[in-house]
């Protein structure tokens, strides 16, 4: 009986013992478990930081082969040569009188003209570029009135017109709220025919405007999808080295000022519809042949192919709307455009 009591007692001492270790050790845990919690093992199940979010690029303008006959805003790639040629057969129906009437031409005048312009980027922002006319002019059934010294009613001549040399560099690039601005500067050279003309030629034989042209100005572009706007204003100051008359000088000051916008409707085909002036203030001496233009406001309707990364074409024809003092003229055109 004593025994057993014994090692009743003895179990009993023994559950206290392990039940106040126990209470020991986790009264020591306590502490520390929160500590553990604020841890590395809290640290490994939050999520880690979100990247910042990538800078939103600004979508481009797609490429196109640019207005057939205002000037382009954004210069070539460094380094990069192209060359554009231009067909286009003027007709003339008629000229436009100082008070801005269409009169008779008084003949079937035509001009062919074949420009050829070769691009250079020699920096950033930068593109120098020159453009040589091949003109030809012809006229038929002219009135008796206007007849040659011989009685001449028909005559053609051949030639190349003036050069006219270009610097352009982009200023300011294009943003979401302002257009690129490029500034441009060159010189037009007399090299074309203007000077001791043949009475028997009709004035065929001017193919060139007798004068320095002094161009400066600026083009803009602005991407407003899905349509690309260009314009350009440029002043011209021609220094006339010959008078056609001892009372008359060939050219005057002129401002070009040219709206032009595309809108692509596929990968390869571009709308394009330009509205095109030129504006003198003062009146020229001769108001047919090749000359310094005079006053006229025109629209130009035509449509661009994109035939390769680097061959694209475009076909329009150009409308004289209203002027004076000038030709009256239409003008299909063809142009094709090669980036080597």
């Amino acid at each position: 009986m004593e025994l057993h009591r014994f090692k009743v007692k003895r179990l009993i001492q023994k559950r206290v013992l392990t039940w106040l270790m126990l209470g020991c050790l986790g009264g020591w845990l306590l502490p520390v478990t929160p500590a553990l919690a604020q841890g590395p093992g809290q640290v490994l199940l939050e999520k880690p930081p979100a990247a910042p979010p990538a800078e939103e690029k600004k979508e481009g303008a797609p490429s196109t082969c640019g207005p057939i006959i205002s000037d382009t805003c954004l210069p070539i790639e460094t380094g990069k040569v192209a060359m554009q040629v231009w067909w286009a057969l003027s007709f003339y129906p008629g000229v436009f009188s100082p008070n801005w009437r269409q009169v008779s031409a008084k003949g079937d005048f035509y001009t062919f003209s074949m420009p050829v312009k070769i691009i250079y980027g020699p920096t950033k922002d930068m593109e120098l570029y020159v453009i040589a006319p091949f003109i030809n002019n012809w006229v038929n059934n002219v009135d008796l009135g206007i007849a040659g010294p011989n009685g001449e009613r028909s005559a053609s001549y051949s030639g190349v017109g003036d050069v006219t040399a270009i610097a352009k560099y982009n200023l300011l690039p294009e943003t979401d709220y302002r257009p690129a601005i490029t500034g441009v500067a060159g010189v037009g050279f007399p090299s074309g025919h203007a000077s001791h003309l043949n009475p028997g030629r009709l004035l065929q034989d001017a193919v060139g405007t007798g004068s320095f042209n002094f161009i400066t100005g600026v083009n803009l572009f602005k991407y407003l999808k899905p349509f690309l706007v260009h314009s350009q204003i440029w002043f011209n100051t021609p220094v006339n080295l010959n008078k056609i008359r001892p009372d008359a000088v060939r050219s005057r000051e002129y401002v070009n000022f040219n709206l032009a916008t595309e809108l692509p409707i596929s990968k390869r085909w571009v709308l394009l519809l330009e509205f095109y002036s030129v504006w003198t203030w003062q009146n020229l001496a001769t108001p047919q042949g090749f000359q310094t233009p005079a006053t006229v406001l025109g629209v130009l309707p035509g449509i661009e192919f994109l035939a390769t990364d680097k061959l694209s074409l475009a076909a329009g024809v150009s409308l004289d709307l209203a002027g004076k003092n000038g030709v009256h003229k239409y003008t299909p055109m063809l142009t094709a455009l090669y980036t080597f």
